[in-house]
């Protein structure tokens, strides 16, 4: 992102009301979530392309996944083979497009089976918040949070990713005026072995939530 583009963005969430805020931060925050997760990546293509050339019915899915790009046609090839990472990410993607298109119910559908299909892939925590934040966009409030709130408990997944999951729901549940359990949610982010950066940004919004009492 690039200096000018965050200024912006910055500007934008200052004047924002909480429920944008919310999603403002998300977006906010994307690149850092992106740059755990290219390594991740990195190394799930490795492990796929390795796996790819051995095999009758590797051969099989490398040949299917090229059709795919070449036609377009990915949901069936991620659903097909949705027990593979490929499937996995494949579906992470069509998330992603349904995400920005305003598509919410699509986009946390493709979400979900993303992350069955990444197992315990770094992936799959990112999954999950997508999955969350497009339940609650597309109306589900008490239904994101619950995905939220399971992911913010996950220990498997990276620090990074339980507390983006944990701050989004404290907003959320802000946001539905329940103030002493979002202030508890933010005070146990404080008080965990959380990225300071969510730390930071969970002590501005226990300000906020102060001055709303």
């Amino acid at each position: 992102m690039n200096t000018e583009n965050s200024k912006e963005l910055n500007d934008a969430f200052k004047s924002a009301d909480l429920n944008d805020k919310v999603w403002m931060f998300f977006a906010k925050y994307a690149r850092a979530l992106t740059s755990v997760a290219i390594l991740a990546l990195v190394v799930i293509a490795i492990v796929v392309i390795t796996v790819i050339g051995k095999g009758i019915c590797q051969r099989s899915m490398k040949a299917a996944y090229l059709e795919a790009i070449r036609t377009g046609n990915k949901k069936d090839f991620a659903q097909k083979y949705i027990s593979k990472p490929l499937g996995g990410i494949v579906f992470l993607e069509l998330a992603d497009e349904a995400y920005r298109e305003k598509e919410y119910q699509r986009a946390a559908g493709y979400y979900h089976r993303a992350a069955v299909s990444l197992g315990g892939n770094i992936f799959k925590g990112r999954a999950a918040i997508g999955e969350g934040v497009a339940l609650i966009k597309s109306g589900s409030q008490r239904e994101g949070e619950t995905v939220l709130g399971k992911t913010s408990e996950e220990k498997s997944y990276p620090a990074l990713i339980r507390a983006n999951a944990m701050y989004l729901l404290a907003a959320s549940i802000y946001d539905r005026k329940d103030l002493g359990r979002a202030k508890s949610i933010l005070n146990q982010l404080l008080s965990g072995n959380f990225p300071d950066q969510w730390k930071d940004e969970a002590r501005t919004l226990l300000q906020e939530i102060e001055i709303a009492q």
